[in-house]
């Protein structure tokens, strides 16, 4: 199995949790949700292109073009936070150690090469392929029209 495919499906195993990571979603529906720029309802190419090069350079706070465990993992963790401030605090303990857990996992995921950060080269396979995963009538568009894939493929 091709490295990028593997990070995918482990990806997928791990599950995407409640928290929008901004990262391309297993949900067809929120993946069009969070990737259509143009609001148009769908997502091109050059679109989510554009979206994950603005994603990643957001993240990059010291613009080294490497997204360290440090700016991966406190950008998650920034993240969290405000989504779990709108919940009950009874709820918030349990959903923030489970969600930077899987931050953890994902950052080792993304982290192809074990180098200790995640390049844009990486960082681009594993949106590209959910991309490829939600195009599943291959226009090169993901949009409604398109059949959600099931998991495992």
């Amino acid at each position: 199995m091709k490295p990028a495919l593997c990070a995918i499906t482990l990806l997928a195993a791990i599950g995407t949790g409640t928290t929008a990571a901004h990262a391309a979603s297993h949900d067809l529906a929120t993946f069009i949700k969070e990737q259509d720029l143009d609001g148009d309802g769908k997502v091109s190419k050059d679109e989510f292109q554009r979206g994950r090069d603005a994603e990643f350079d957001r993240m990059d706070r010291n613009h080294d073009g490497v997204l360290s465990h440090d700016e991966y993992v406190g950008d998650y963790r920034e993240r969290l936070e405000r989504e779990l401030a709108q919940r009950p605090e009874s709820e918030r303990a349990e959903e923030r150690t489970r969600q930077m857990r899987q931050a953890e996992v994902r950052f080792g995921v993304l982290d192809s090469d074990k180098s200790g950060g995640i390049t844009r080269a990486e960082f681009a396979a594993t949106g590209w392929g959910m991309f490829l995963r939600h195009d599943t009538n291959h226009d090169g568009f993901v949009s409604a029209e398109d059949v959600p894939a099931k998991d495992g493929e």
